[in-house]
């Protein structure tokens, strides 16, 4: 047996490991957001194919758990929780095919940090839309750097019809196919603005030429917005267009501390290096501050609620109220950002990620830590990791905090 296989028997062997035990460990009773979509499963095993109202996304996920739980006569909640959790395990399957294919460093490593990573912990168990969503996002990827374009797109409309919101990240795989293609070296080439310009415009084209079929989802979404007449499905009244909300951004800055700790302890001195080098970075970073200090607010009315129950709204709460933790907060936030800035990524294409994560955080009122989930993903896939001792410390760091995030949602006292 390879290396490789015995590390792919490893890594599955860990994986199923872990979910039989989480769903052993976790309680039977529905949590959440599990009430609805359990809900709509039972109406389809029931033959009943209408849908759940208070259910936002269109019902790919629910179908994706319903067929094998009705060819398999299944609908304890358990089974079901099983079923989301064998879909919703693919993400890791996927990540490791993706850095085998592309000679990454370490990609047994990094596969083990994307399972135990906290923000996707409980849901790999629970039933929930994110994580088999992002399986067909990252299938996604995987074919359109295989330069499977036709492939990518069909997967891509799959990928819309479990979670509309996939729209920015499949525009985010179609901006790195084109970069690829073409547009990035012709970016690069050119001695003023003016050919610049020029040059980009050819490559643009001949970029188009190749990648075009990536524009059908996008096409898609278009025409289900107008149709639909918004994004959401169901609960329209809670999930309204029409404003920005930096909130969101600050707040997934403060998550991404907590998680990527290890990652930032060992980045002080490059943040260091890059504040001295760049005379420009501590007057922005101030600046920044200032921006939110006077544009922070929570304003949707779930993150008001139950803050005894709900984490994250206990959080958020203190944010708007106490002007000391506000203040702490942001020295975490801006040490978040510098610590981003000075982690290098492997590909030139994947810095796209970046605008594209603006573009799709802030146009979210309600602020919710599994909207951080699709980036914090790519971003783990597509950066250099560092030395092995940093990756085992992240790997280690992540399994404590999925440990102690899974022992207060399992007491059923605590949610995120």
């Amino acid at each position: 047996m390879t290396d490789t296989r015995r590390a792919g028997v490893l890594l599955a062997l860990v994986t199923l490991g872990l979910l039989a035990a989480a769903l052993y460990l976790l309680p039977d009773q529905l949590m959440v957001d599990e009430h609805f979509h359990h809900g709509q499963i039972q109406f389809f095993l029931d033959g009943a194919f209408k849908r759940v109202p208070e259910i936002t996304v269109t019902p790919g996920y629910h179908l994706a758990v319903y067929l094998p739980a009705a060819l398999l006569g299944l609908d304890q909640v358990v089974s079901l929780r099983a079923i989301s959790a064998l879909l919703g395990s693919g993400v890791i399957l996927l990540a490791w095919l993706y850095w085998l294919r592309t000679d990454a460093e370490q990609p047994l490593l990094r596969a083990l940090q994307l399972l135990a990573c906290p923000l996707l912990w409980p849901f790999y168990v629970l039933l929930y839309t994110d994580l088999v969503a992002l399986v067909a996002l990252l299938a996604v990827v995987v074919l359109a750097d295989r330069q499977r374009f036709i492939a990518a797109a069909v997967v891509g409309i799959a990928a819309l019809f479990i979670r509309q919101t996939n729209v920015f990240w499949l525009a985010l795989a179609w901006l790195m196919a084109m970069h690829q293609a073409g547009l990035g070296a012709a970016l690069a080439n050119g001695h003023g603005m003016a050919e610049r310009l020029r040059n980009a415009g050819h490559g643009t084209l001949a970029a188009l030429r190749r990648t075009w079929p990536m524009l059908l989802p996008l096409l898609a979404f278009a025409i289900f917005l107008i149709v639909n007449r918004g994004v959401a499905v169901g609960d329209r009244a809670s999930h309204q267009l029409g404003g920005l909300y930096p909130s969101q951004i600050f707040f997934m800055l403060l998550v991404l501390w907590l998680v990527l700790l290890p990652l930032h302890i060992d980045n002080l001195a490059r943040i260091l290096r890059l504040i001295r080098q760049h005379a420009w970075v501590a007057p922005a970073v101030l600046l920044l501050g200032v921006f939110y200090w006077f544009s922070f607010a929570v304003t949707h009315h779930y993150n008001l609620g139950l803050p005894e129950f709900h984490l994250r709204n206990r959080v958020l709460g203190w944010l708007d109220g106490d002007g000391s933790v506000r203040l702490l907060a942001y020295v975490l936030m801006a040490w978040t950002l510098l610590s981003m800035a000075v982690s290098p990524l492997r590909e030139k294409a994947a810095v796209w990620l970046f605008p594209v994560t603006l573009l799709a955080m802030l146009p979210a009122e309600l602020i919710e830590q599994r909207y951080y989930i699709p980036p914090l993903v790519l971003w783990l896939l597509f950066r250099q990791p560092g030395r092995r001792g940093l990756e085992l410390a992240l790997l280690i760091w992540f399994a404590l905090l999925s440990a102690a995030i899974f022992v207060a949602v399992s007491s059923l006292e605590y949610f995120l």
